[in-house]
């Protein structure tokens, strides 16, 4: 067998018995399965593999030789590292990202759009998953990257650092305190909070800043997802501590305003994870290199505090 891709294909055809799943594994089109099983038949002068009900299943010629070809191919890959390429303009993929509503918002439209250019077949899809699920899907390759802020991610995890990000105070444009040129620390502890929490997140680690700065009691309304919290905040007095971008746009939409946060708390990471397993898998490689340079090239909004340095090396 002169063309190795083919190797590849007939691997993937013995294991998925579908043309369909061969080509969503692989990274191709049905088409081009089809046009490589179409070579294999002629090549060995025999159908190989045929459709039997729903399955595509070997013909005995196909496995008397499945052996062999395989082991080559595992041969093969333990002595070049070979992988198949990824061929984004002709691939069909679905890739998974583990993700919540801010990032949602705020990095998904440019990733889609920078997808659409560069690989018009393919797609995605975001799920939600705790860390525990997150970690082993990684592994799996049920999710192609994680991406937000999430620093209990460590197990066998690769992580590119997009950029550090600031938190602010929200409340509606009307709020008593909106007509302040500054928010002092002693007016942000006397009001009632609105805060986003949910296990997994770095941001446990603004609960905890603030329950230390005395807010506990005044922690009104805790929720799991951050596009609630305009709504709720509308309102009434509450106020919402918030990453810098979110707030940014949100205030873009809503009577909200933002001001610089008293408290005295570090940037914060986002980040895209990845586990080691698909640390030199082709398709994974392309597509987290596309993912962080759409994020670097959004323009963002300019608000009370500049988003800080931005970041493109992995770790």
């Amino acid at each position: 067998m002169k063309d190795l891709n083919l190797l590849y294909v007939f691997e993937a055809l013995w294991r998925d018995r579908s043309v369909t799943l061969a080509a969503e594994n692989l990274g191709l089109t049905q088409a081009a399965v089809s046009s490589a099983l179409k070579r294999l038949r002629t090549e060995y002068g025999d159908h190989l593999f045929m459709l039997v009900g729903r399955r595509m299943e070997p013909t005995p010629l196909a496995s008397a030789i499945a052996g062999p070809l395989l082991d080559s191919l595992s041969t093969v890959r333990k002595t070049t590292g070979a992988l198949m390429p990824f061929d984004p303009l002709n691939s069909r993929r679905q890739f998974t990202i583990r993700t919540r509503d801010v990032a949602e918002v705020l990095l998904l439209p440019a990733v889609l759009d920078a997808l659409r250019s560069a690989a018009p077949e393919c797609g995605i899809q975001t799920v939600y998953a705790p860390i525990e699920e997150t970690v082993s899907a990684l592994a799996t390759g049920r999710i192609d990257v994680a991406l937000g802020y999430l620093p209990s991610l460590e197990r066998d995890i690769y992580k590119r650092v997009l950029f550090q990000q600031n938190y602010v105070c929200v409340m509606r444009s009307n709020h008593p305190l909106a007509a302040q040129a500054a928010l002092t620390l002693d007016d942000f502890l006397a009001q009632d909070h609105l805060l986003v929490t949910y296990a997994g997140s770095g941001h446990i680690l603004l609960e905890r800043a603030l329950i230390e700065a005395g807010t506990k009691s005044r922690i009104k309304l805790r929720m799991p997802q951050y596009l609630a919290a305009p709504h709720a905040i509308l309102g009434s007095d509450l106020l919402w501590t918030a990453p810098q971008a979110l707030a940014n746009l949100m205030c873009q939409y809503y009577p909200l305003t933002a001001r610089p946060l008293p408290l005295a708390l570090e940037p914060f990471e986002v980040a895209v994870y990845w586990h080691q397993r698909f640390h030199k898998d082709p398709a994974s490689v392309w597509f987290r290199n596309l993912l962080s340079d759409a994020v670097q090239r959004i323009p963002w909004p300019e608000g009370p505090a500049a988003l800080q340095r931005r970041h493109h090396a992995d770790t």
